[in-house]
């Protein structure tokens, strides 16, 4: 094999992407749960507010990033 062919390289441009949407998903997420887990935020509220509710926005990138990685990956694969 000389060289990566265009599928190919598409398909590295998939993974890439996909990895970074799910680090930038993952580094939101984890800010949001330091903040739902300060207790300044925790006391004098009831059970329903201290729930946390799923987020669409998470939701719909961790999705889309696993969705281009996989794709990524199967893409490459079927170039060799």
């Amino acid at each position: 094999m000389d060289a990566l062919v265009i599928e190919q390289v598409w398909a590295v441009v998939m993974l890439v992407v996909g990895s970074l949407i799910l680090s930038i998903c993952s580094k939101w997420e984890k800010k949001e749960k330091a903040v739902a887990s300060d207790p300044r935020n925790r006391f004098g509220k009831e059970n329903t507010e201290k729930t946390k509710p799923k987020s669409l926005r998470g939701n719909i990138m961790t999705t889309l990033g696993t969705l281009l990685c996989l794709g990524g990956m199967v893409l490459f694969l079927l170039h060799i």
